[in-house]
């Protein structure tokens, strides 16, 4: 207790430390700037300008000028949104007291964002301007389309698909990995669950978040264990810091035909100089999804969410952030999954997501140190379940997944030409899983383990230079991370207890030991390198090389699953997976066009499999490390546009995965892929959009799959421009999902159990009110 007393004080004594250091800074300088159309030149009043640093914002006024006092010199993003426009992100240097005012121009809401920075790279990287193969997705403009999971905005970005493992469950695969191949986090934290039909990023409500980004191989190694796959990013809305106190509030409802869905949200947001609140919460309802060959049973679901936060304003720009996430689900249903018997009825009674944060940012400590923040968050996931193998045999397994993380991250620029990240960061993950089996022919109860109490933990060391090189038409990256990471878990009995007649029994016949007591640990490096060189004023060409681990989860070392299928075993003495991958890619901006290419090779070993067996004289799944495997695969995406206010984009992507070893194709691999889109600005009302995604048949089928058919999917939606009520502005959307019933399998569903079909023709429709 002591020690632990010692380190708070130490940490408290630290942030005093800096945040005097902050308060001492430089003189203040003034940011100023205007925004004009792309088109006529005209002011554009209401925009919402942000600095990402600092949290402050403000609105343009009616001649598009905004302006920002009372700034420490240093580097700021300038991040704009205005609903009638494409967002805009800018870095710049305000650099004493007399810096020039700054001019923006704002393409039309009907194209593609020109430059938006993901933050997920680490560093600061342009979606143009990076060997990193990035995407990203406003939340605006998830919020203008009915999705179940906030993830699903992410399946247009070309090479990441939707796992469905329902209605409600929903995972994502990229560049041919998913689940433990891929990190996801919401502000920072990670959301660390059961692989198999967990609902893990279900519990997210997408009315709440600001975007999504998504970093892919061989770009994400810096997140630590985990991310060979990629990196997916979810951050909040947060309410900004302003000069003049400010309320706003935002109430959306929205109803789905497929489902008879129906969904409220509301916001409430308070800025002031020194003070930021926002408290938004909603509840969501639908019936089993309609398939073109009838309803989907059991995929009902039902989850409400509430979140908070307060920002206060410190020692000059420098910010603390409370924040607290709540989303939870009741009496949803799981239609299917590899794990439950097909003639068994599952569903969720509850699943929990609770997230409680702290963040404390120092902008411009100094002119070489531009930012720092610290960050720590505790988070819980629960989940009970509740499976009707038979009417005399029900199994109801639980689990609690605890997360607690740490990160310190600095941008330091240590020369002119140098933008450097560092950061430490550590974690830790508790598992504590039960299942009880109720045999009411017997009346007897079995307690059970399907995984020992477990614990994992890691520290991890990263760095990583990002080098300006010939005027920027050069930039050359270079990244390292070190990890230590410690698995431990507690001896496990089988079956742990029995209940019969009403007399618990704690040493019942026939008790083993399933997993004895075992701690392991895991020390590796993850690095990576790229280029990315200008070639001409539009064109640039870009490589990165890659190598990265991940150690295996806590349900992949001591997983037991025995719900009356296959029996799923796990293995603590499986290795780390290693990955060496390699990108390479190109980009063309123009005025009028824009063009991403990217070609992709990952090289596995050790990697983790299921292998089918028996286990004590019953058909059994038994996780192993199979030798070498190999994915590769290129993506396209492009854009053009029109004359009068309208754009076409298109994506096209090809994965193919082996075992090499086995020279057997590896499972859970999408076909080919392709989406096209029209946008339009539909009489000056709102957009129109129209796209066309197709999928080719997938005849190279991983073991346990089966072939699939190709299929051509048509969809619509508007999105009206916003119209002043009062003081405020209300706007609607409106569209339809799977336009013409078309009935069809997705290859990544083919080891869903019972789930079949995708969802059938879906119109939905979503009303907004923003005040003021």
């Amino acid at each position: 207790m002591e020690r632990r007393r010692r380190a708070l004080r130490g940490w408290f004594g630290l942030l005093l430390v800096m945040a005097t250091i902050g308060a001492t800074s430089a003189a203040a300088a003034t940011l100023r700037g205007g925004l004009r159309t792309a088109d006529t030149h005209a002011p554009i009043a209401e925009a919402i300008v942000r600095l990402l640093e600092s949290g402050q914002a403000t609105r343009s006024d009616a001649e598009g000028a905004f302006v920002f006092e009372a700034l420490p010199p240093g580097r700021y993003t300038l991040s704009i949104h205005h609903l009638a426009f494409a967002d805009l992100e800018r870095e710049v240097v305000v650099s004493d007291s007399t810096s020039p005012a700054l001019a923006f121009v704002l393409q039309p809401a009907v194209y593609l964002a020109e430059e938006i920075l993901v933050r997920s790279s680490r560093s600061l990287a342009s979606m143009h301007r990076t060997p990193y193969a990035v995407d990203a997705r406003s939340g605006e403009t998830a919020r203008n389309q009915w999705q179940v999971t906030a993830t699903e905005a992410l399946a247009t970005a070309p090479g990441v698909a939707l796992v469905r493992d329902g209605t409600w469950e929903t995972a994502l695969s990229i560049r041919g990995m998913s689940r433990s191949s891929i990190v996801a986090l919401v502000d920072h934290t990670r959301i660390e669950t059961a692989t198999d039909i967990s609902g893990g990023l279900s519990l997210i409500d997408g009315q709440d978040l600001e975007r999504i980004e998504v970093v892919k191989s061989a770009g994400s190694v810096l997140f630590g264990s985990g991310a060979l796959g990629g990196a997916v990013h979810m951050v909040s809305r947060r309410a900004p810091f302003r000069e003049v106190g400010h309320w706003s509030g935002e109430w959306t409802s929205g109803a789905t035909s497929a489902d008879a869905g129906r969904a409220q949200h509301a916001a409430l947001e308070h800025s002031a100089r020194r003070l930021a609140l926002r408290l938004s919460g909603g509840r969501r309802h639908a019936f089993d999804t309609r398939t073109p060959v009838g309803p989907l049973a059991n995929s009902r679901y039902s989850d409400w969410s509430l979140a908070g936060s307060v920002g206060v304003r410190t020692f000059a720009a420098q910010s603390a952030l409370l924040s607290y996430q709540r989303v939870q689900a009741e009496d949803t249903g799981i239609p299917g999954g590899a794990p439950i018997a097909a003639t068994a009825i599952a569903r969720y009674p509850m699943a929990r997501r609770e997230r409680v944060a702290l963040e404390y940012a120092f902008p411009n400590l100094a002119a070489r140190l531009p930012m720092l923040t610290a960050r720590l968050a505790h988070q819980v996931i629960a989940r009970e379940v509740e499976i009707l193998q038979t009417p005399t045999v029900t199994v109801t397994p639980h689990a609690v997944h605890r997360t607690r993380s740490g990160q310190l991250e600095a941008r330091v620029l240590p020369a002119r030409d140098h933008s450097l990240v560092v950061g430490l960061d550590a974690w830790e993950r508790d598992l504590d899983s039960r299942r009880e089996r109720w045999l009411k022919s017997t009346a007897r109860i079995i307690g059970e383990r399907p995984a020992p109490r477990a614990q994992f933990r890691s520290v991890g060391l990263y760095a990583q230079d990002e080098w300006a090189i010939a005027d920027e038409r050069l930039r050359a990256v270079f990244g390292a991370r070190y990890d230590h990471g410690r698995t431990h878990n507690a001896t496990t009995l089988n079956p742990e207890y029995v209940i019969s007649g009403g007399v618990l029994d704690r040493s019942p016949s026939g008790q083993t030991v399933l997993w004895p007591e075992r701690t392991s640990r895991d020390d590796s490096w993850d690095v990576d390198a790229g280029l990315h060189a200008a070639l001409t004023p539009h064109f640039a060409a870009s490589l990165l090389v890659a190598s990265a681990f991940r150690s295996p989860s806590l349900e992949e070392r001591f997983q037991f699953i025995d719900l009356g299928s296959t029996v799923r075993v796990g293995d603590p003495a499986l290795r780390p997976e290693r990955s060496v991958s390699t990108n390479a890619g190109l980009r063309w901006q123009s005025a009028a066009s824009s063009l991403r290419a990217d070609a992709f090779v990952n090289a596995l070993s050790d990697l983790v499999t299921e292998v089918p067996t028996t286990w004590q004289g019953r058909a059994a799944l038994i996780k192993t490390n199979i030798g070498r495997a190999r994915i590769r695969g290129f993506e396209f995406e492009g854009e053009q546009r029109l004359a009068r206010g309208a754009a076409v984009s298109a994506s096209l992507a090809w994965v193919e995965g082996e075992d090499t070893a086995a020279h057997t194709p590896l499972p859970q691999i999408a076909p080919w892929t392709g989406r096209a889109e029209l946008r339009s600005e539909w009489q000056r009302a709102g957009t129109l959009r129209i796209a066309c995604i197709a999928t080719l048949a997938q005849d190279r089928p991983g073991p346990g799959e089966t072939a699939t058919a190709g299929a051509t999917v048509w969809d619509v939606g508007f999105v009206s421009r916003p119209c002043d009520v009062g003081a405020g502005a209300l706007h609607f959307s409106a569209g339809v999902h799977n336009l013409f019933d078309r009935a069809y399998q997705q290859h990544l569903a083919t080891l869903r159990g019972t789930v079949r079909l995708e969802p059938g023709r879906n119109a939905f429709v979503m009303l907004r009110l923003r005040l003021p």
